[in-house]
């Protein structure tokens, strides 16, 4: 299995760059390399062409359509025969707990094993194991622009989890919610 860090997004509404903020003492491209590299075979960050990371990456190739869909698409092109452990940049509550948690809980069976949002009750696509058998979906679905990954793996056979802690899968995507983050750690 491999790690993806997804960091290709234009980061609009927080004004910089997600994977460059700090929440742990480093950057949160650094800190989740180095908590992937502990559970996977090779780790990645996902970049748009504009960005550039001293870590592995791999460029987003499919420009016309701004979602993270992107990002796990670009994955499986590079390597279509992994597994992907996928965890956007965004989620500095995502722990050595989080991620032991997910893949205790994998089922290779299933097309993905993903954390239900709590909120919304839908599968979280930001933070999920991707198995080799949804690439085909998540292409069609690519090429029928539909930009969701969470639209693609609500309709597919994956394994739904909750997270032990709902916090773990709070993304930070605004200056007031990276200062109220800053106050919880």
């Amino acid at each position: 299995m491999n790690g993806l860090i997804l960091s290709g997004g234009q980061s609009s509404r927080m004004g910089r760059e997600k994977r460059l903020i700090q929440y742990h003492g480093k950057t949160q491209e650094e800190y989740l390399f180095e908590l992937l590299s502990l559970y996977c075979e090779k780790v990645f960050v996902s970049l748009n062409t504009n960005q550039q990371s001293d870590y592995p990456y791999i460029y987003d190739a499919f420009h016309e359509l701004n979602s993270p869909l992107v990002g796990i698409l670009s994955a499986f092109q590079h390597e279509p025969k992994q597994a992907w452990l996928v965890v956007a940049c965004d989620m500095p509550f995502v722990n050595q707990e989080t991620i032991q948690f997910l893949i205790e809980a994998r089922d290779i069976s299933q097309k993905a094993t993903a954390f239900q949002n709590p909120e919304e009750l839908f599968p979280e696509p930001l933070i999920t194991i991707y198995e080799p058998s949804i690439y085909p979906d998540l292409l069609q679905a690519y090429q029928q622009g539909r930009k969701s990954a969470m639209r693609v793996l609500s309709q597919q056979p994956i394994k739904l989890i909750n997270a032990p802690d709902p916090q773990m899968l709070k993304s930070i995507n605004t200056p007031a919610e990276y200062e109220e983050a800053i106050k919880r750690k």
